[in-house]
Formats: C-alpha cells, sequence, structure tokens
C-alpha cells in the first residue's frame, strides 16, 4: 500500500512538473489594461486562456513547451506574437497598441 502511495507522488510530481508557465503584464501607452483583456497561449496542440488581472497582469500555464504563439484579444481587435516557453517560467511583458486597426504587440 505504501508503495502505491509513494508511486502517486511520484506520478503527480511529474506531471506538475511538465507544466510551462508564463506570465507579465500588458499596458497600453505605458499604462496596464484594464481587467478582463484575453490571453491565449498555444504550443502545438496544447492550448491556454487566462484574462488581465486590475494591474494587467496574466499568467498562462501549459503542458507544451518550445515555440508557441501568444494572442491577445484587446478592444475588439486581437495580436499574436512568437514566445518560448519551457519548464522554468518565463516573463513576457507585453505592450499593445492599434496600427491601422490592427493590434500590434511588441515585448517590452
Amino acid at each position: 500500500m505504501k508503495t502505491m502511495a509513494v508511486m502517486a507522488l511520484v506520478l503527480s510530481g511529474a506531471s506538475v512538473a511538465a507544466a510551462a508557465e508564463i506570465h507579465g503584464t500588458v499596458s497600453d501607452g505605458g499604462k496596464p489594461v484594464p481587467q478582463g483583456v484575453a490571453l491565449k497561449l498555444e504550443c502545438g496542440s496544447a492550448s491556454a486562456e487566462a484574462k488581465t488581472d486590475d494591474f494587467g497582469s496574466y499568467s498562462l500555464k501549459i503542458t507544451g513547451s518550445g515555440e508557441c504563439k501568444l494572442t491577445v484579444s484587446y478592444q475588439g481587435a486581437t495580436g499574436a506574437l512568437p514566445v518560448s516557453v519551457y519548464d522554468k517560467p518565463s516573463r513576457y511583458d507585453l505592450s499593445v497598441k492599434k496600427d491601422a486597426g490592427k493590434l500590434v504587440l511588441t515585448r517590452k
């Protein structure tokens, strides 16, 4: 019985360790975007979604890793940016601006 409990703990720890995370802030004109701005992270067939908090901060955890795509939907427009996701958390502070009706994302 103890062996099964130990194996369960080891296996559950392995699945948590396989998760990758990116986090950061989103700003517009140097000010944080409002709460509720949607973000989506896609890594192959895996995806994760989040929304910004009151300070424009976000956090996305995903089981995939490598080269991924981060999409932000803001003020009726959507922009995307390639990001690298690894087993250790990465910070991506982003700036958004509209250009000819399209949302342009840049990393600060």
